[in-house]
């Protein structure tokens, strides 16, 4: 049974962001300190749709859902 787990674990794939992305929010993020404003964290998260591991700084949803959301003001809108 643990074997299982730690394969099924090894088995879900994190879809990382591009490296031009990361390179933004390092560059926003060294803006942020210079302001004594709090960093923008790139963390781990899982899609609610797919059930996908994805690398994000603030989506919900790693982009598989396209028919079914939509993009108002630069925020995801679910429906």
């Amino acid at each position: 049974m643990e074997l299982e787990a730690k394969s099924a674990l090894k088995n879900n794939k994190v879809k990382k962001l591009p490296p031009s992305v990361v390179k933004d929010i390092e560059l926003k993020n060294h803006a942020r300190k210079l302001a004594n404003l709090s960093t923008i964290q790139i963390k781990v998260r899982k899609c609610i749709v797919c059930n996908g591991f994805f690398e994000s700084a603030g989506n919900r949803t790693c982009g598989c859902n396209t028919r079914t959301a939509g993009h108002i003001g630069g925020r995801e809108i679910i429906y």
